[in-house]
C-alpha cells in the first residue's frame, strides 16, 4: 500500500533528525515547525503567507510538478462579507504559494449547496484566481467527478463517492471557513469535506451526521488545514444570515482535530457562551478514530500578527 502523504512527512522528519545526530545536513522544516499556528492581521493574504511560513514554508508541502487540490467552502451564493464561504484572498494566496513552489496544476473545487453558477459568480473565488496560470476553479456537481471508495472501519459509512481530484491529488489543502451549523453545531475543517462527496442527503436523513463526518475525516487526510476566520459566522450557519464577527484570523495545522478544537475558541458559535469540544460530537468521534487530538494544550502553538 502506498504510504499516505502524512506518513511520508513523518518519515522524512525522522530521517532528518537521525541525520542531524550523525553530523548530517540541517533539519527539515517539519522538524521545527509548530503543531498549530494562529495568525491575525487585516490582510487575509498576508495572514496566509505568515501561517504557511511558520508551518515550515510551502516547500514543506509542495514540490515541483505536483498536482495540488484546494478545497475551500464555496457552498453558498453569498458575497464574502456574508461569511458563508472562504475569503477569496485566502484561496488565491494559497494557490499562488503552491504555484511558486512549482505546482504543475492547482484545482480549486467544491460541490456547492446552492446553484453552481450563482455560487461561482457571487462568492468571489473564481474571480480572485482568474489571472493565475494553471489554476482552475470548478464546482464538481456531476457524478463523473467522483469515484466510490471504501471507508475502512466506518461507523456509518462503509463506502462513499469521493471527488476524484481529492483522491488523486499529490497535495491536498483544506481551506474551510469558520461558521456555525444548524445540524453539526459548527462547520470548520473536518465538516468541509462534505463538499467532496457526491451524495450528501443521506448524511442528514439516514446517518448520524457526526459519525459520518468522523468517518470521512478518517479517510481524507489533508496535508494542511488552513481555516479562514477573516470573518466568522457565529449564528445562522451554514447559509446565513446571522451574527458575523470580524476576526481577521487564520489557523493552520497538520492535525485536523486540533485545528477544529482551536477554532472553537474563536467566538461564541451558536450564540450564548458558544461551544466546547464536548458539544461537537464529531470532533470527539474523530479523535477516537485516531484522526488527531483535542489536547491542544499539549501541542506547540505559535501565534503571530501581520
Amino acid at each position: 500500500m502506498k504510504p499516505s502523504r502524512r506518513d511520508s512527512l513523518k518519515y522524512l522528519a525522522a530521517a532528518s533528525a537521525s541525520a542531524s545526530l550523525i553530523g548530517g545536513g540541517p533539519l527539515l522544516a517539519a522538524e521545527v515547525a509548530p503543531d498549530l499556528v494562529k495568525v491575525t492581521g487585516v490582510d487575509p493574504a498576508a495572514n496566509v503567507r505568515k501561517a504557511v511560513e511558520l508551518m515550515g514554508g510551502i516547500s514543506r508541502f509542495v514540490s515541483k510538478g505536483d498536482k495540488v487540490v484546494i478545497k475551500p467552502n464555496m457552498g453558498f451564493g453569498n458575497a464574502p462579507e456574508k461569511a458563508t464561504t472562504t475569503e477569496p484572498r485566502v484561496v488565491r494566496q494559497m494557490a499562488e504559494l503552491a504555484l511558486s513552489a512549482g505546482a504543475k496544476r492547482v484545482m480549486v473545487i467544491d460541490y456547492p449547496c446552492w446553484r453552481a453558477d450563482i455560487v461561482l459568480e457571487v462568492c468571489g473565488v473564481k474571480q480572485a484566481c482568474a489571472d493565475l496560470d494553471d489554476t482552475f476553479v470548478l464546482t464538481i456537481t456531476d457524478r463523473d467527478f467522483y469515484r466510490e471508495v471504501s471507508i475502512p472501519d466506518g461507523a456509518v459509512l462503509s463506502s462513499q463517492e469521493v471527488a476524484v481530484d481529492v483522491l488523486e491529488a499529490d497535495v491536498l489543502f483544506n481551506l474551510p471557513c469558520a461558521k456555525s451549523h444548524s445540524s453539526a453545531r459548527v462547520t470548520f475543517g473536518m465538516k468541509n469535506w462534505m463538499g467532496a462527496v457526491y451524495a450528501r442527503k443521506p448524511w442528514h436523513t439516514f446517518f448520524d451526521l457526526h459519525k459520518a463526518i468522523a468517518d470521512l475525516a478518517s479517510f481524507i487526510k489533508p496535508d494542511l488545514t488552513l481555516l479562514d476566520a477573516t470573518r466568522a459566522l457565529l449564528t445562522g450557519g451554514p447559509g446565513g444570515p446571522g451574527k458575523i464577527a470580524q476576526l481577521d484570523t487564520v489557523i493552520a495545522g497538520i492535525d485536523p482535530v486540533a485545528v477544529d478544537t482551536l477554532a472553537l475558541g474563536l467566538g461564541a458559535f451558536g450564540g450564548g457562551s458558544g461551544y466546547g469540544v464536548d458539544d461537537v460530537r464529531y470532533i470527539r468521534l474523530a479523535e477516537a478514530r485516531g484522526v488527531g487530538t483535542t489536547a491542544i494544550d499539549t501541542l506547540k502553538l505559535v501565534t503571530a500578527t501581520t
